[in-house]
């Protein structure tokens, strides 16, 4: 059994969409962008179509804790689908790291090349995330505080994805010892880019070129996906969400969260928010 398949592992809306723009650039190594549509057509980890067509059962016909009893099986049965054209198999994943009902974990180590997770400051990702779903800002700072928070599984194309809380799906993934795991800061893959992202690369074991990393990160600036997707969409995108690529600014949720807000979110994840540096030891907000 090869271990083919790097998760790329993140709370939603912390940078993980950008990052697979930029390797699939940086994999294509090419004198032009990749297009959305290329992105599109990597298929996310709990996409419900491939459960299907590689499980047999409709994942749909089935309670979310069923499926979960599959989906170990169904990774092993894409890492054996890969081919000398795909050895590498790269996977957008939201869920938390967690066991089904067997006690199984939902990702196996045996097939499991690593994991890269994706950390983003709580309040930027409350207000990304209440724009992505459209959604009550409010609401959105409950559903990040929520232990029993979960994704999909209503027909909609994804199979359930338990989140839990934000700082506890970073503990699920950091804590575990299975997986090989290397963390990043969507802070400093916009501040330090060359830094950050070739980090991922050495981690990923692909061949480090500085031209080639700092054209595939050029091909993925924000700007540059903004105009993208305005001029031919992106299937990512919520209906209800004007566009997927927003703002993508450091800060932006003093203009979107009020002082209450603010500090119901401090106060959960302080702990976790000290420790990735989103607070000093003055018990101070650095970003």
């Amino acid at each position: 059994m090869n271990s083919n398949i790097v998760w790329l592992v993140s709370y939603p809306k912390s940078g993980n969409t950008w990052f697979r723009i930029f390797l699939s650039n940086y994999l294509q190594n090419s004198s032009i962008p990749v297009t959305l549509e290329n992105i599109e057509s990597t298929k996310i980890s709990n996409n419900a179509v491939d459960f299907e067509d590689w499980i047999g059962l409709n994942p749909f016909e089935l309670t979310p804790d069923e499926v979960d009893l599959y989906r170990p099986d169904y990774y092993r049965i894409l890492s054996a689908s890969a081919d000398e054209q795909e050895p590498i198999l790269y996977k957008k994943v939201h869920d938390a790291y967690t066991l089904n009902r067997n006690g199984v974990p939902l990702f196996p180590e045996a097939i499991s090349k690593g994991a890269v997770y994706f950390v983003r400051n709580p309040l930027d990702v409350c207000v990304s995330y209440a724009n992505h779903s459209a959604s009550n800002v409010n609401k959105t700072v409950n559903f990040i505080l929520n232990e029993k928070a979960c994704l999909a599984g209503k027909r909609n194309g994804q199979l359930r994805q338990i989140l839990l809380s934000w700082k506890n799906h970073i503990r699920s993934w950091c804590e575990q010892t299975r997986i090989p795991i290397h963390v990043v800061r969507y802070e400093d893959m916009k501040q330090r880019p060359i830094e950050s992202f070739g980090s991922i690369v050495r981690f990923l074991g692909l061949e480090f070129a500085e031209e080639r990393l700092e054209r595939a990160i050029l091909y993925s600036d924000f700007n540059l996906l903004q105009q993208m997707e305005q001029e031919k969409g992106f299937n990512e995108k919520m209906q209800m969400c004007k566009s997927f690529f927003w703002k993508g600014v450091i800060g932006n949720y003093r203009d979107y969260l009020s002082k209450d807000q603010i500090e119901r979110i401090v106060e959960y994840n302080y702990d976790t928010m000290k420790q990735w540096g989103y607070i000093d030891d003055q018990g101070e907000l650095t970003v």
